[in-house]
């Protein structure tokens, strides 16, 4: 019955906005590249129509439904809040079109899933999972947390695996593997050689290589870092758990980071856990989808390989 109401739902929606002059398919489509680009001109190029045009289109959706989309400024666009909620509905209505058309002119296609899992996730557990996975219709894409989560948002994913925190009410999380944050030094740092716990006053002069905003692992000690009244020097910011890791083996600082990740390194002595007092350091990995989403067959049997996988 609940897919039966989110097919309907995407029905509806693709018929309301067949049949409007000022809000059809056209219009939403030109929202997401002007809300993508940021600006007109490079939105008009992209989609071989005319500046006028692809202005007239944005002010018709402002008109519509009374509302602001974009913030003019000189160089740039900046979307409203407004503008955000009409973007994750135009990219759902989108999806549900190309859904629509490609099912209708191939009955024998399967949708891909769209996978999205973050650093830690795809560097950890992400092929021992895939390679019982039968189906070839599958992408993957990694990222952060947070952007995962806006995608799952937005629909442009089917789902995710993340180990950060979710903030969204709309999506759906199950617990899947237990895992442990590890702080660690390199054999030149100082507390490598330090077997009593370390304080938080004694990390605000040190400097951390740690992951991107949005990324779940550095949000997660940062929050607790501020939570006691402290802050970290954060000099050196990386996307690459590699190169993060080669950073602190070098000496230039200290990491968090799962303990999956070095366990090669603590193993051989080149890097230490460093003890520090009263941090809980073990959270969970998730798989997240949204709680409106039309599961396919496929999308169910990669949910349960997910979930049974030891």
């Amino acid at each position: 019955m609940k897919n039966i109401k989110i097919i309907r739902e995407g029905v509806i929606a693709i018929y309301l906005c067949c049949n409007n002059e000022k809000m059809n398919l056209k219009h939403l489509l030109i929202f997401i590249e002007v809300a993508t680009c940021k600006k007109m001109n490079l939105a008009a190029k992209r989609l071989s129509l005319s500046q006028p045009a692809v202005s007239k289109a944005i002010l018709d959706l402002e008109d519509y439904y009374n509302i602001k989309l974009f913030e003019r400024y000189p160089r740039e666009l900046c979307i409203t809040e407004a503008g955000k909620i009409l973007l994750i509905h135009a990219k759902r209505v989108i999806n549900y079109w190309n859904i629509l058309e490609e099912t209708m002119k191939n009955p024998t296609y399967r949708k891909p899933i769209q996978i999205g899992v973050t650093i830690t996730i795809g560097n950890n557990i992400l092929w021992d999972i895939l390679k019982n996975y039968k189906s070839e219709k599958i992408k993957v894409i990694v990222n952060n947390t947070s952007k995962i989560e806006e995608k799952l948002l937005t629909n442009e994913l089917d789902i995710g695996i993340v180990e950060g925190v979710i903030r969204s009410n709309h999506l759906i999380l199950k617990p899947i593997l237990e895992d442990r944050l590890v702080l660690v030094c390199g054999k030149t740092h100082r507390f490598y050689y330090q077997n009593e716990d370390v304080m938080l006053e004694q990390l605000e002069n040190e400097s951390f290589i740690m992951r991107e905003e949005g990324s779940g692992t550095r949000d997660l000690f940062v929050s607790y870092i501020e939570s006691e009244g402290y802050s970290i020097n954060i000099d050196w910011e990386c996307t690459e758990t590699n190169v993060i890791i080669k950073g602190v083996l070098d000496g230039y600082g200290l990491t968090v980071i799962s303990q999956r990740l070095v366990q090669k390194e603590l193993e051989d002595g080149s890097l230490k856990v460093v003890n520090l007092k009263n941090f809980n350091w073990a959270r969970t990995f998730n798989l997240v989808y949204h709680k409106n989403k039309l599961l396919s067959p496929d999308l169910k049997e990669f949910i349960n390989l997910v979930i049974t996988n030891e």
